[in-house]
């Protein structure tokens, strides 16, 4: 722990940081239309935007740096993050340009005190948006997670969360129906969101209606293409008894063999009149269904995880797939291509989309895998502005922090990107870091190479 402090500490900004930057002749994409301003000077001071425009401004004191042939986006937003480690995976999403994210798990208080430490400027790292603990049903999935067994219990739950001042409410897969539905209308009547999973025994259809902002992994998606929906949820509530949908395989199949397009269009239409969004961690989805593929399991990147994480992606020491045949991942894989062919139209209906990585779930990289994210969006359909939306102004709308992130406008906070080369000609492109900005504070190409090396020389055993 010693010798990564002192690592991160050796690895900050080369570039002084003074009250006030100043950014001349950058291109400034708008994200919100996808312009590209060029040839802006864009000013930094007291940890906002405070002007962008083609007048030119006295430097006196300040940082100046050359934005020619630049290109300046929003910081970015992974929506979908286990951080459970901030010495291991700060550097890493900083380097990448991620200045903001949604924990999905983790201890409020810690999270809390690393948001206050950030912001103070005492220790490098993104916004927090934190849920605390995951509420789930009497047997949860994972230790540490708020059990619930009835309503009542499920009114307790959200009672016992906005006391702790959770950022909002994070369901789960093993809820009952009449537990859920306590716990959506609770959390309307003390306005607070929930989002997480669409439980095991609720529709998509049922989730938007009641209320939950945002679906995760696409769970229940797939599912309102079955034109055996009804039969498929009474087996999931335990009204009707099939045994081969008992077996993993057979249920994967199932949902595979009988998913009709012309019947999901017609349900994804009902979908798309509710304010729900999607979070589909295309990254995490395609990382379980090649976790034993050979491309996968030698990732460079693999050396900036540390040895636990490493070993925990071996399929045989995950207790969720170490009894996974060959024919299991073969059905991982074709219901994630499902996953990815349902993004256009479910796009071009109306449904929003915030991108998530999961990490540190297998091959979802701290930092480096919400572009991969991005660039698994293009490849769904999506063009590059649209993906790069779900990453920066999307999460701004989504959480109601507009005012303050989700575009390059004066007044918001300076959490930035400089890029080399433009992103809405190749989304690619948003890996191509020429400098980021983190509440203003400067990190050039040589303390990002500071903070990737710093992680490597951590995680060489």
């Amino acid at each position: 722990m010693r010798t990564l402090l002192l690592l991160l500490t050796l690895s900050l900004p080369s570039l002084a940081w003074s009250q006030t930057t100043i950014i001349r002749d950058v291109n400034v994409v708008d994200v919100r239309n996808g312009k590209i301003l060029r040839n802006q000077t864009v000013v930094l001071n007291n940890k906002r935007i405070t002007s962008i425009g083609k007048r030119s401004v006295k430097a006196d004191s300040a940082t100046v740096i050359d934005g020619s042939g630049k290109y300046l986006i929003p910081g970015l937003w992974d929506m979908h993050v286990h951080n459970f480690a901030r010495e291991g995976n700060n550097p890493l999403l900083i380097a990448n340009g991620i200045t903001g994210v949604r924990d999905m798990f983790g201890s409020i208080t810690a999270l809390r005190q690393w948001n206050e430490e950030a912001e103070n400027g005492k220790y490098p790292g993104p916004v927090i948006h934190a849920s605390g603990p995951i509420v789930d049903g009497p047997k949860p999935v994972w230790p540490g997670s708020v059990a619930v067994s009835t309503p009542e219990q499920g009114i307790r739950a959200v009672d016992s969360l906005v006391a702790l001042k959770v950022d909002f409410i994070k369901v789960y897969s093993l809820l009952d129906k009449a537990s859920y539905l306590a716990i959506a209308a609770e959390a309307k009547k003390q306005n607070i969101p929930f989002a997480g999973h669409v439980p095991n025994r609720v529709t998509a259809l049922e989730a938007a209606a009641a209320g939950q902002k945002s679906m995760e992994h696409m769970y229940g998606i797939t599912e309102l293409g079955l034109d055996s929906l009804d039969y498929y949820m009474a087996w999931q509530q335990g009204a009707a008894k099939d045994t081969l949908l008992n077996n993993r395989n057979n249920r994967n199949a199932f949902r595979n063999r009988n998913f009709s397009m012309t019947t999901f269009s017609k349900r994804l239409a009902e979908l798309a009149k509710y304010d729900s969004w999607q979070c589909p961690t295309l990254v995490v989805n395609r990382g379980i269904a090649y976790m034993n593929d050979s491309t996968f399991t030698k990732d460079p990147r693999l050396a900036y995880m540390h040895k636990m994480f490493r070993n925990m992606w071996d399929p045989a020491k995950d207790f969720r797939f170490k009894t996974a045949t060959p024919e299991t991942f073969a059905q991982y894989r074709r219901d994630y291509e499902l996953k990815m062919s349902l993004i256009k139209p479910m796009h071009d209906a109306g449904i929003r989309f915030i991108a998530g990585t999961d990490f540190p779930n297998p091959y979802c990289f701290p930092g480096f895998s919400l572009h991969d994210e991005l660039g698994l969006f293009v490849k769904a359909g999506l063009t590059p502005l649209q993906s790069l939306q779900t990453a920066t102004l999307n999460p701004a709308v989504y959480m109601a922090i507009e005012k303050d992130y989700g575009a390059v406008e004066a007044g918001k906070y300076a959490d930035l990107l400089l890029l080399n080369a433009n992103p809405l000609a190749d989304i690619v492109n948003t890996k191509d870091i020429f400098m980021v900005f983190l509440h203003g504070k400067v990190y050039d190409k040589t303390a990002i190479d500071n903070l990737l090396a710093s992680i490597r020389k951590m995680n060489a055993n």
